[in-house]
């Protein structure tokens, strides 16, 4: 699961590291990273907890990172959850890109 180690760098941990939080070995770490060994789900959950994203994104179901349900109580709906998390993979140039577009977006007269 190439998404663990991912995650893992993003939050500036090594695999001893990550393996303490998770009460498992480095080795287990390695297994769980190259795809030798799946993770229990109690251990997904964890990872879930640790990482701030769906155990769906950790698996690769999905590219949205966070369920959608999390937003709802913010209002935000699914498409909405999408376009920030791609709007956030993005470097700062391809952001100011995109702001420029959906603002030409919202004032275009059809």
């Amino acid at each position: 699961m190439k998404r663990i180690a991912e995650l893992r760098k993003e939050k500036h941990l090594n695999q001893v590291g990550l393996g303490l939080k998770l009460n498992v070995s480095q080795k287990m770490i390695s297994a769980y990273e190259n795809g030798t060994h799946q993770p229990s789900v109690d251990t997904l959950i964890q990872m879930s907890n640790i990482f701030g994203v769906s155990v769906d994104y950790i698996i690769e179901n999905t590219d949205i990172r966070v369920p959608a349900e999390k937003f709802s109580k913010d209002g935000l709906t699914s498409k909405e959850i999408e376009l920030l998390d791609i709007f956030k993979e993005l470097d700062a140039e391809k952001q100011q890109m995109a702001l420029g577009i959906l603002f030409t977006l919202k004032h275009y007269k059809n």
